[in-house]
């Protein structure tokens, strides 16, 4: 099974549909695909699936378990599954400790059928959280697909969540740009934004990343699968790499290599 984490530190770009859109273009593509939220205080995918009920438990097992729903061939759970529609969606205040605790159950006490690809939303954070989650899936993660919206107020979240993801080591699968652009009735494609638009496939390339695909903001769901069973083919294709030389990694480096002239100075 393939452990894919959907990525990024800026919220608001589109991680939960991106997460859907996706699951459900691998499926088309004949794979088995499980959803998974782990978004605790946030999660959305709930919504985004249209679930309404609790989910069930194994009580057959020695410590009961939770069952994923079944739609049409998708599996899917999240936190919040476990309010219905007629309950109260009330604010998560748990600590940081206990949302940590929560996820790994989250991750580690469902069962799911046999997947062959397990997609993962996560908050966007670089916090505890999301450092505990890529530490309990250490050799059990395929790679993380990265969620961005091309606009220049968006690039220094992007930067800094390649930073997060090189110290952490985690294998990037490639990028994603969701709400990528617009098309006019004569289909030219203009950018919707005041924020001015930056040129994702530079920044891809400066950075060793795959561009995986480029997301319209449409209301067309001919056009969002269209380009998402592109994107599908891309991630199955992919070859997920480690990137290398964090900011961190260069300032260390950088304060030894001070160390050393410093030293061969005093001799």
């Amino acid at each position: 099974m393939r452990r894919l984490v959907i990525s990024s530190l800026k919220g608001g770009v589109g991680k939960t549909s991106a997460t859907v859109n996706l699951g459900r273009a691998l499926q088309r593509a004949g794979h088995v695909v499980g959803l998974l939220d782990v978004d605790a205080t946030a999660p959305t995918l709930y919504k985004g699936l249209g679930l309404d009920k609790a989910p069930s438990l194994d009580l057959d097992s020695v410590e009961a378990k939770l069952l994923p729903f079944e739609l049409d061939g998708l599996y899917a759970l999240t936190l919040a599954s476990h309010y219905d529609k007629h309950s109260k969606q009330p604010a998560v205040l748990w600590d940081e400790a206990t949302l940590i605790r929560a996820m790994q159950e989250l991750v580690r006490d469902v069962i799911w059928p046999p997947l062959d690809y397990l997609i993962l939303d996560s908050p966007p954070s670089s916090s505890g959280f999301m450092q505990a989650l890529f530490d309990a899936m250490t050799g059990d993660i395929y790679g993380t697909v990265l969620v961005f919206q091309p606009s220049d107020i968006a690039v220094e979240d992007l930067i800094r969540t390649l930073d997060f993801i090189k110290i952490k080591k985690v294998p990037v699968v490639g990028l994603i740009a969701n709400m990528s652009y617009c098309l006019s009735p004569s289909g030219e494609k203009f950018w919707p934004f005041i924020s001015p638009e930056v040129n994702i496939g530079s920044i891809c390339e400066e950075h060793g990343i795959s561009l995986l695909g480029e997301v319209p903001l449409t209301p067309s769901y001919y056009m969002i699968n269209l380009e998402f069973d592109k994107i599908a083919k891309s991630v199955i294709d992919a070859k997920p790499l480690v990137l290398k030389d964090s900011m961190l990694t260069k300032l260390y480096k950088k304060i030894a290599k001070g160390a050393v002239k410093a030293a061969v100075g005093r001799m």
